[in-house]
């Protein structure tokens, strides 16, 4: 199933001066407010560091997450989990599903080099003395999404399922085909399987006794290509299961999440050396700061998150909280997945002259953040392994992937250049570079394509006002503005216009960057995202003024605890906080009462008093009873 061609990345981050502390709901850059300097203790650039994984099931090992027993749901044990052939024909279990209410959901990554047949496994166990009674609906990955091709295995399946062996053979068993629910021997001959989105068991669970099934699944992709893009896509494929109470659809959720993925250690080659330029491209530095550059993974600076599920991202990662996440992650690294680059190990690898990465960088007139004189000096930067090349133009080098550079692209920041001392120093901690660069020229190297449009820092923190939007929000525009080519608004650089519209219209924008004018003005680097619009897909920015721009989910309750909904076609309620299982449909008008807020990623959620869960979209629904 390996596909390898050349891997590139996406940089996600701005510096960690400009963002710590902002994105709300998702991991960010970090920072602190020293220099990094000789004063951190290193990794041996010798040491042994884990890089790969020969499993066929992937939990987080380091941090030992993991959740494999039964759960209780309606007073009796469920056990939903996927279950992984590896080629020597041994069998791995992945997280089982558990109840978001109570618990996060743990989340498994198939290694797509070691496994050779996937298997949904759903087991119910009645080990009470009291008779059950059931009403299981087990949705499968194709039910949350339905273009997602993990699909029923037609070859293992055989255009059936059936119970285990040893399960209790008075239960009833329906498969739901192309959204249709048949008894199994109603089903239309020549039905496509592959389109089976659940399966649902009901009947008297005895004491004692237990029923399960297993459903065999496939990646139906038969394209290199298409492949290759899945394995880099960060996609979670979803399995729930509803377990209702007796003559009711209402009950407990359980949930699990998989992807499929390729692993990659990223170790091989040099850091690409680049500075970022208005337009969103990368420009090579000159070849006295691309010497500088160590070997990618040289002093174990690459942590992977794999398993980002949010849980730590409200609020800045950096100092403590930034030691205490890495050692949660890993050096393992799988397609699809986010990953830091931990700054403070990077910029400590030393050259031959005896000089730390971080200390020749600012001789020259560079630093992993916007300007060292202000002391808030970057020590963490954010990607996602996306296979996706960056835009580099200019330069004399010849790019990624050639003359021994490998496949990060390293920012960095112009800044007023720090001569070196005359004699180097040699102490403090730190690793070896195989780079042997002994240069010590302290005039900087100019690129006429730099500008800092970046915030500057004026609060101590990020520069930037409470209310700004995280990176990858949402936001619409209240009121009639234009978009951008550049931060610096002109007549000359508009690249659309946007009337003001009802609220139901508005014009929405999904938040990529930040930056500021000439004047200091902030400004939002954003995509529009209205589909059916002649702009949607275009990108430049729009101004942050929050009499003009405004975040498209709401971040508070309602005071009286009440929503009204107002999109013309209405909205839907769904049995989970991801908005999977539909379980009731509002008209334009209907009023809702709600008991909580709740974060899902970059957006929220109102939970209602019922306890299912519906959009807090400003587009959707407004606060309070009209």
């Amino acid at each position: 199933m390996k596909s390898k061609h050349a891997i590139f990345f996406k940089q996600l981050s701005l510096s960690a001066a400009v963002l710590a502390g902002l994105l709300l709901s998702a991991p960010i850059v970090g920072q602190q407010g020293s220099a990094l300097a000789d004063s951190t203790s290193q990794v041996s650039s010798n040491a042994s560091v884990n890089t790969t994984f020969t499993g066929t099931i992937y939990r987080n090992t380091p941090s030992t997450q993991s959740v494999t027993s039964p759960q209780i749901a309606n007073g009796f044990e469920h056990s939903l989990y996927f279950q992984a052939t590896d080629k020597s024909g041994n069998l791995q279990d992945s997280n089982y599903a558990v109840d978001p209410e109570t618990s996060t959901p743990l989340k498994t990554i198939i290694n797509s080099d070691n496994y050779k047949d996937l298997t949904l496994n759903f087991t119910i166990n009645n080990n009470t003395t009291d008779d059950k009674i059931v009403n299981e609906i087990v949705c499968l990955p194709k039910y949350s999404d339905d273009s997602t091709p993990l699909v029923f295995d037609n070859d293992r399946g055989h255009s059936t399922i059936a119970p285990e062996s040893g399960s209790q053979s008075s239960m009833a068993l329906t498969a739901y085909i192309d959204k249709h629910e048949y008894s199994l021997d109603a089903i239309p001959a020549g039905s496509d399987w592959s389109t089976m989105d659940r399966f649902r068991v009901k009947g008297t669970l005895s004491a004692g006794q237990h029923w399960s099934i297993k459903i065999p699944l496939k990646l139906n992709i038969t394209d290199a290509t298409a492949l290759d893009e899945y394995l880099y896509d960060s996609k979670w494929a979803q399995v729930v299961d509803n377990s209702y109470a007796p003559n009711s659809y209402s009950g407990p959720t359980l949930t699990t999440y998989i992807r499929i993925a390729q692993q990659d250690s990223l170790n091989g080659g040099k850091y690409l050396a680049t500075i970022e330029n208005n337009d969103g491209s990368f420009t090579p530095l000159p070849q006295n700061v691309e010497d500088l550059m160590p070997q990618i993974g040289a002093n174990g600076e690459v942590i992977w998150d794999n398993l980002y599920d949010g849980s730590y991202g409200s609020g800045s990662v950096q100092g403590d909280a930034q030691t205490a996440l890495f050692k949660k992650l890993d050096t393992v690294g799988f397609t699809g997945s986010y990953f830091y680059l931990d700054l403070q190990k990077l910029g400590a690898v030393k050259s031959a002259n005896g000089y730390t990465l971080e200390r020749n960088l600012q001789a020259l007139g560079y630093d992993f953040a916007p300007d060292s004189t202000t002391n808030k000096t970057a020590t963490s930067y954010y990607y996602r392994f996306s296979g996706v090349t960056p835009n580099i133009t200019g330069g004399n080098g010849g790019g990624m992937g050639t003359n021994g550079i490998g496949s990060i692209n390293l920012r960095l920041y112009k800044v007023t250049p720090v001569p070196l001392p005359a004699k180097p120093n040699n102490g403090g901690n730190g690793s070896s570079s195989s780079n042997t660069s002994t240069t010590t020229n302290t005039t900087p190297s100019t690129n006429n394509t730099w500008n800092p449009t970046t915030p500057k820092q004026t609060d101590g923190s990020t520069g930037l006002p409470n209310y700004a939007s995280v990176k990858g929000a949402a936001v619409y525009a209240t009121k009639a503005i234009y978009m951008y080519r550049t931060p610096n608004f002109t007549k000359h650089n508009r690249v659309a216009k946007y009337t003001k519209k009802a609220r139901v219209n508005r014009p929405m924008f999904v938040v990529t960057g930040y930056a500021r004018s000439n004047n200091g003005a902030l400004r939002y680097k954003v995509r529009d995202v209205n589909k059916g619009a002649k702009t949607y897909g275009k990108t430049g920015y729009i101004t942050a003024n929050k009499n003009y721009v405004s975040g498209v989910y709401y971040r508070t309750l309602p005071k009286n605890k009440h929503l009204t909904v107002i999109a013309k076609k209405g909205g839907n309620a769904y049995r989970t906080a991801s908005l999977t299982g539909k379980s009731n449909h509002y008209k334009k008008g209907a009023r809702l009462h709600v008991k909580r807020l709740v974060k899902h990623n970059l957006t929220t959620r109102y939970q209602l008093t019922n306890g299912h869960y519906v959009t807090a979209n400003k587009k959707f629904v407004i606060q309070g009873n009209d």
